[in-house]
């Protein structure tokens, strides 16, 4: 398997101004662990999902940024948004929380999940649609099998880590053509991988499943 090394990693998410945007199916998104798409997105950064919950960093009304979280399958039916800080959607108001999230990117989170310290890496992997770390973004520190439940099937141009390595694979279920990436990739277009990726998951330790 061929491999992309490439120079040191970090993590970039973007935030911006206040819009509306209808997510459409959260469960299915929640299922593949996937930050789903909302208007929350342009003022909330650290967005990622963990056990079907939604937790963010959100700006609220006087510039002051809140830790956040929701549970997606309250969402079903509603677009998720940026309430004052506060994740909601629909009638639903989400949590503040305070410290200690579980499944969170790049920090000290506290992993209960089956195989840890058993070869699984704790990282996570920001996705770009263009080059040069530009144009929507999502970032994931789970397995996601078909890209497509999060609407970036085929459509990711660069990539960023926190650390450790991930494998990316050109077909659904991790088919096909795969590489295991260990580092940024400004540019995929230099690796025969642009918009051609439609699974990715973190590598085992040695990069080989």
């Amino acid at each position: 398997m061929k491999k992309f090394v490439v120079a040191a990693a970090g993590l970039v998410m973007a935030a911006g101004g206040f819009s509306v945007v209808n997510v459409g199916t959260a469960e299915a998104q929640a299922q593949t662990r996937g930050a789903p798409r909302g208007s929350y997105t342009q003022s909330c950064t650290g967005s990622y999902v963990n056990r079907g919950r939604l937790y963010a960093d959100c700006r609220d009304m006087r510039g002051n940024v809140r830790e956040t979280s929701i549970e997606l399958s309250r969402c079903s039916n509603d677009e998720i948004v940026n309430r004052d800080g506060r994740l909601a959607c629909g009638r639903v108001q989400g949590d503040f929380e305070n410290s200690g999230r579980p499944g969170r990117p790049g920090g000290g989170w506290n992993d209960d999940r089956p195989g840890q310290g058993s070869g699984w890496n704790q990282s996570s992997i920001t996705v770009y649609r263009d080059a040069n770390y530009r144009g929507q973004s999502m970032s994931f520190r789970d397995e996601i099998p078909n890209l497509r439940n999060v609407g970036m099937n085929d459509a990711i141009s660069s990539i960023r880590l926190s650390r450790g390595s991930w494998e990316v694979c050109e077909d659904a279920n991790y088919r096909g053509r795969c590489e295991v990436v260990r580092g940024d990739v400004r540019d995929l277009r230099n690796t025969g991988m642009n918009d051609k990726i439609s699974s990715l998951r973190p590598a085992r330790a040695g990069g080989r499943w």
